[in-house]
This record gives structure tokens, C-alpha cells and sequence, in this order.
């Protein structure tokens, strides 16, 4: 494969002079990077990649990819991507559908390994010797002969800051803890039931007194995680559970506006101990597989699209050392969280 990173890069700059020496009006949508004639450029990149990765549907519908990573049906997928409780069905390359269950769950990674029934099924090839470096070229893998997208690192390894979940209620202090003043519509807090005037008193256990401890302890909490409530409707009180939202789809600033231009972002998209950042353009349900170097080796799992040309990327190393325990049904603990510096800051809720 030595040689063909050569000709592919050969290639890429043949293409790049042949504009620059005669330049259209606007360059052609299939020399883009996500273009097709780029993306054929790098078919031999993901042929033995592409074998090994499926399409992960829930009650029906594509929701993300999976890397096979054991030969009697071991699937490592984006856990937020899918419902544990839902029906999982993998996709493979040839077309054919396996019924698939949850076995292990990492929350500090987002990974989840599922178990299919099925024996001599191609694996994906790990490179977890060192984690490529910024600048590198790598292809997302998909089932189909050519990659979904190409893209260079850009960030080496680093902590993903906590990225707090979002309730979707705005609040005053009240004498029973905080008082509900606004409920935003398609949020957890709709969902859940809450009202107008309602009346938060406790918080995944936890009494809270005033609106401030009531934003603190949801901060705690990541998109996608239920937080049990407690709350007082006039002189009644009764539980109720809310899955927390992102602050992107409710809060609109320039940034978030900005980062929305390029599609949608994934729902979980912080919090991991360890990821590099490449610049290809994925959608959500297209993480959860393998990104492979010019050599067709994985050197990481797509973990989500974090932004309008920015996705991370768990390394190679970190996921080879998860695998067995994963395979053993192990579910991690939930990491605790760190509301510290590097964090996101607090983002006030709409009256």
C-alpha cells in the first residue's frame, strides 16, 4: 500500500494542477474533497475496510455504522446512536441483515458492543501502534465500494471538554426550590410533562433549593441521559423523567449557528477522554465505524460530527484495549464529571 499512498497523492495534486492551470467559473461538485472523483481516488483505501463495517438500523432505520471486530459476529458501534431497548439489525456489505443485542457500553467513550449470530465474518484491521498525525489523509468506511468521505487529522489526542445536556426549561427561585416559567416546545422537559409553574424540589435524588443548584446538577448530566425529577404541581407532588436535550437544538447563537451551516451535528459530541480531530464532513448516523490511514488499516472509530468540518475520532490504542472487556458484557461506569476550565461555560437559559 506504500506505493499506492504515492499514486493516490500523485493523483490528487494532478488533479489540483490541472484547476489551478485552467480554473472554471466553479470548480465541479465531483472534485470537491467529499466529491466523486476524489473519493474513487481512495477506493482501494477502504476495500478490505469496507468488508468489515455494517449498517446499523434501529426499528428499521439507518442510525449509524459498526466495525466487526470478532469474526463470530462482534460489533463495535456509537452508542448514543441507538436504543439498547429498540431492535438492532446490522446490515453487512453483501446486503444481509443479522439481528444484533447490546452486550458491553463504555458512557466515557460513547462505545457499545453489540453480539450478532453469525461466524466468518471479515474483521476489521487495526493500526494502534501511534496515532496518525495532523496532516495524515484517512477515509471513513462505509458498505459501499467507495469511502463515504476523505479528510486529514487536524487536531492531535486530546480530552473532548463535557458537553452538558440541555432540560429545555427556563426558571425562577421559589420557596419549594426552582419554579418553572417557560417550557421550550420538543424538549426533554415537553416530554417529560412539565408545565408552567411547576416546581422542581429534586434532581436525580438531590434536593435542590434554588435555580442555581437546579442548573448545576443538569450540567452534570450528558445529551441523551435520563434525569430523574421531582416536582411539585401545586399541592401535588409526583416523579417524572426527562432525556436531556443538546443546548444546539434549542439555543441559537452565532457559534452553534455557524457550526449547524455544514448539516447536522451529532447528539453526543463531548465528554470523551481521549480523541483526535480530522476534517471530514460526516453526517451522525455515518460515525460509529472505522477510519482507516492510506494503508486501509484502522486507526480509530468516527465518534461524532462536532462541528461544520470537524469530527473526532476515538484512537486505535483506546479502542484495542477496551475490546475484550466490551465483548465480556462489562459496562463501564459513567465518568465523573468535571466542571472545570476547559469545560463548556454555562449558557443561560431563554426567557
Amino acid at each position: 500500500m506504500t506505493g499506492y499512498r504515492l499514486i493516490t497523492l500523485a493523483a490528487v495534486l494532478a488533479v489540483s494542477s490541472i484547476v489551478e492551470a485552467a480554473p472554471p467559473k466553479r470548480l465541479p461538485r465531483d472534485l470537491y474533497k467529499s466529491g466523486t472523483a476524489i473519493r474513487n481516488a481512495f477506493r482501494p483505501v477502504v476495500s478490505g475496510s469496507s468488508k468489515a463495517t455494517v449498517t446499523i438500523l434501529v426499528n428499521g432505520h439507518e442510525k449509524a455504522l459498526g466495525a466487526i471486530v470478532g469474526s463470530d459476529g462482534w460489533v463495535l458501534t456509537k452508542a448514543s446512536q441507538i436504543d439498547a431497548a429498540a431492535t438492532i439489525t446490522c446490515r453487512l456489505k453483501d446486503g444481509t441483515k443479522h439481528a444484533a443485542h447490546h452486550v458491553g457500553l463504555h458512557p466515557g467513550y460513547d462505545l457499545a458492543m453489540l453480539k450478532l449470530k453469525a461466524t466468518g465474518l471479515p474483521v476489521i484491521e487495526w493500526k494502534s501502534d501511534r496515532d496518525p498525525l495532523v496532516g495524515d489523509w484517512l477515509a471513513t468506511s462505509g458498505t459501499g465500494d467507495l469511502p463515504l468521505a476523505v479528510g486529514v487529522v487536524s487536531i492531535r489526542r486530546r480530552r473532548i471538554p463535557h458537553q452538558f445536556g440541555f432540560l429545555g426549561i427556563a426558571f425562577d427561585d421559589d420557596a419549594r426550590g426552582a419554579r418553572v416559567t417557560r417550557v421550550m416546545p420538543n424538549s426533554g422537559a415537553s416530554r417529560a410533562g412539565l408545565l408552567q409553574n411547576d416546581v422542581i424540589t429534586t434532581v436525580a435524588g438531590i434536593k435542590v433549593s434554588v435555580g442555581r443548584e437546579l442548573r448545576d446538577h443538569i450540567r452534570k448530566f450528558r445529551p441523551g441521559e435520563i434525569l430523574p425529577l421531582r416536582v411539585m404541581r401545586k399541592q401535588v407532588e409526583f416523579d417524572t423523567f426527562a432525556r436531556l436535550g443538546s443546548p444546539s437544538q434549542h439555543l441559537q447563537n452565532r457559534g452553534i449557528f455557524m457550526n449547524k451551516l455544514g448539516g447536522q451535528l451529532s447528539f453526543r459530541r463531548g465528554g470523551f477522554p481521549d480523541a483526535f480531530a480530522h476534517d471530514t464532513v460526516l453526517k451522525p448516523e455515518q460515525c460509529g465505524g472505522p477510519l482507516v490511514d492510506l494503508e486501509g488499516h484502522a486507526v480509530g472509530i468516527n465518534i461524532a460530527r462536532e462541528g461544520r468540518t470537524e469530527s473526532h475520532a476515538i484512537p486505535a490504542k483506546v479502542i484495542v484495549g477496551l475490546l475484550e472487556d466490551l465483548k465480556a458484557g462489562r459496562r463501564f461506569a459513567a465518568p465523573v464529571t468535571r466542571l472545570d476550565p476547559v469545560d463548556p461555560p454555562p449558557v443561560p437559559l431563554a426567557h
